[in-house]
């Protein structure tokens, strides 16, 4: 775990070492999803079951990071190399599992050939 804080940015390796990097990765999805980078963090008494930080990333992580970061706003990083990377390692092991390269890009939300790129790449780089 360690090594993967380590290839995320700095934001994100200080959020990470309070949630853990599979938490602040649900963060980044769900502020890309958003399209939007920042984030108020209220405090814990003010952090409610409605809040878009605790459906996003779970009551008790919401929390943690409140006991953190209370007040305070936060940009949440792209964390675009270390996202690239995971679902390139998604599409390979999709792709080992058997699936279709249609079904890994309609799983994905990317163009066959943008799949059958990085398997490929990948393929090469194990001969």
């Amino acid at each position: 775990m360690q090594s993967e804080i380590v290839q995320l940015p700095p934001t994100a390796q200080e959020i990470a070492s309070v949630i853990g990097v599979e938490k602040t990765l649900q963060l980044v999805r769900g502020k890309q999803k958003e399209k939007s980078r920042s984030l108020y963090v209220p405090s814990p008494a003010r952090m409610h079951s409605s809040h878009w930080l605790v459906k996003t990333i779970g009551e008790d992580a919401a929390l943690e990071l409140a006991q953190e970061y209370a007040g305070e706003p936060l940009t949440i990083p792209r964390c675009s190399s270390f996202t690239k990377l995971e679902r390139n390692s998604r599409i390979i092991r999709m792709r080992q599992q058997g699936l279709r390269y249609q079904e890994i890009a309609d799983a994905l939300g990317m163009g066959i050939s943008a799949v059958k790129m990085v398997y490929s790449r990948w393929v090469k780089s194990q001969e």
